[in-house]
């Protein structure tokens, strides 16, 4: 896995999410809108991620894939596999 920023709270209770895990979050609540969206439950979590999003607004840019942000774990098990030999 690619090297995530942790997210830093602040003494004012504030929290700063950076870069990449940034993008992360958003990839996450863009997948699970998409996931919702082809269900026809799940009222009270589509309200939740509305409201959610109303908060946090748009991401700015285009949104990275889960792949890119995480890397390949394809890749990542070969490379692990070949370690061990």
């Amino acid at each position: 896995m690619k090297y995530m920023h942790k997210a830093i709270w602040q003494s004012d209770g504030n929290l700063v999410i950076r870069g990449n895990t940034r993008a992360l979050l958003f990839r996450a609540l863009e997948d699970l809108r998409a996931d919702l969206a082809r269900r026809e439950d799940g009222d009270e979590l589509k309200r939740t991620l509305q409201a959610l999003h109303d908060v946090l607004g748009a991401y700015d840019g285009k949104l990275p894939s889960s792949t890119d942000l995480l890397g390949d774990p394809v890749k990542e098990r070969v490379s692990r596999n070949l370690l061990r030999c």
